[in-house]
């Protein structure tokens, strides 16, 4: 497709956060622009971004302080990060009085987690954007906790890696589905008769570097239920 548009140059990199940055040159640059953040979407402005607007993000810097959790929408010049507050934080996930550290260690909210967001509120003399977890990542949270096949989350590699970590250690059959969540995050379901935990220990070696976490169902559950 692009040997046949009229471009002098198109050309791709990755910034600090990880992002893909494009960058194209010729006649036809402002139609490649709006082709690509059609398909894929843009990094927004926050002069854009309005209240009930739904971004993807993932997040970021989880439990280094203690008021909430920031999403890295992939707002920059200012880099900026929405803000899910503690509070509502609490509300959504239906753990009032528990701290920020509780919920992210029982629910599994780490880092480079995928999440969809609702904004709610923004700022622009502070630079400062609200937001809350999307009805849609509610209900996939929902839907995980609800079905009882465990899930191994594996951040940083491409399905043919994590592919390949499993045939080599004859895991294949063990894996109900494997769901992408993000370019290079994915959710490894696992059969009713597998154990996440299993999983990671044979693939870890084969993966090396690439974060891992485990989704149990029944013990996110109970960490959800504890009292304060």
């Amino acid at each position: 497709m692009v040997a046949e548009l009229n471009l002098k140059k198109i050309g791709f990199a990755v910034d600090n956060r990880g992002h893909i940055v494009i960058s194209a040159a010729g006649q036809e640059e402002e139609f490649v622009v709006n082709l690509l953040a059609r398909e894929y979407g843009k990094v927004p402005d926050i002069h854009e971004v309005v209240p009930e607007s739904k971004y993807i993000g993932q997040l970021l810097d989880v439990g280094k302080v203690g008021y909430g959790l920031y999403t890295d929408i992939g707002m920059k010049d200012p880099r900026i990060d929405a803000l899910i507050p503690l509070h509502r934080l609490r509300e959504q996930m239906g753990m009032q009085g528990h701290s920020l550290r509780t919920i992210v260690k029982h629910l599994v909210l780490v880092d480079n987690l995928p999440v969809e967001v609702t904004v709610t509120e923004i700022n622009i003399g502070s630079e400062q954007v609200g937001a809350e977890f999307s009805s849609s990542f509610l209900q996939q949270f929902d839907s995980w906790m609800n079905d009882d096949h465990e899930r191994l989350l594996v951040f940083g590699a491409n399905r043919q890696m994590i592919e390949n970590a499993l045939r080599q250690t004859s895991h294949t059959e063990d894996i109900y589905q494997i769901e992408k969540l993000g370019f290079f995050e994915f959710s490894l379901q696992c059969k009713r008769s597998t154990r996440a935990s299993g999983i990671l220990a044979a693939i870890g070696p084969k993966l090396q570097g690439v974060p891992m976490h485990l989704f149990i169902p029944n013990e996110v559950e109970a960490g959800r239920s504890a009292k304060t």
